[in-house]
């Protein structure tokens, strides 16, 4: 069964249609068959064993390892690196995901786009939360994965097949949501340690003045570039980078 799945993420197309279609007949299927043994009063035990949400788990679960074995690849070890960032976005944008647009067709037509288009969202956030975890990125490079983010919310044409139904909609928004506001999380902490770093060795220095300089310079340069992106962004960086100095002054 996953089998099939998999060739058909793998590109061979039309020609596995109707097999395709097989797989999500015997979800459709199995729910049937769970809801009419539900009903007459069994034992939720004695259909455990072939319950559809196993084996949608398990579709589920198959998608996301075929999706995230087809993003491209990070080519940068740096942590400063914001040239291979954007073109790394870009591949995502114009290549990557326009790829599970095409092949949402399919999965639609089998009556499994729910579960294709959920694991599609999965796959994608999960591989921008690793990006944009602190031990890797910079502050620069996760605002850049946050304004990539509102831009792809803004769009409306991001994390949904064509002519997908409403309900499936509401889904892709809450999908862009739940990264804006993940890689948010990330860049405020990495705002925290970056400030942190810097009073650090600023005043390691023991040269009160120019401490005070370059830890101003460090706030505004943070703030300015966030305020190009959204001014509550800039705000909260604000307002953590100003927590990171009182603690340390403490």
């Amino acid at each position: 069964m996953w089998t099939v799945v998999g060739e058909v993420l793998s590109g061979s197309g039309r020609m596995l249609l109707e097999p395709l279609q097989s797989v999500g007949e015997s979800l459709k299927w199995e729910k049937q068959k769970e809801a009419e043994w539900l009903g007459s009063g069994q034992e939720t035990e004695s259909v455990s064993t072939w319950s559809p949400n196993f084996w949608r788990k398990d579709l589920e679960e198959k998608l996301i390892q075929y999706m995230t074995a087809q993003i491209p690849p990070f080519g940068s070890s740096s942590n400063t690196d914001e040239t291979a960032l954007k073109q790394h976005l870009s591949q995502l944008e114009m290549t990557f995901l326009p790829s599970l647009e095409h092949r949402s067709g399919f999965f639609k037509e089998a009556g499994l786009l729910v579960t294709y288009t959920r694991s599609c969202h999965a796959s994608l956030s999960s591989h921008l939360s690793t990006l944009t975890d602190t031990n890797h990125f910079s502050f620069s490079q996760c605002l850049l994965v946050y304004e990539w983010g509102v831009k792809m919310y803004k769009s409306e044409t991001c994390l949904r097949p064509r002519q997908t139904p409403q309900h499936n909609l509401s889904l892709g928004v809450q999908c862009l949501v739940w990264i804006i506001l993940k890689t948010e999380e990330n860049l405020l902490a990495v705002a925290r340690k970056e400030v942190g770093k810097a009073l650090k060795e600023a005043f390691d220095l023991g040269k009160p003045p120019c401490a005070d300089a370059a830890v101003i310079q460090i706030l505004t340069e943070k703030m300015e570039a966030a305020w190009r992106v959204s001014e509550s962004l800039s705000e909260k960086v604000e307002a953590v980078c100003l927590e990171e100095c009182l603690r340390f002054l403490e």
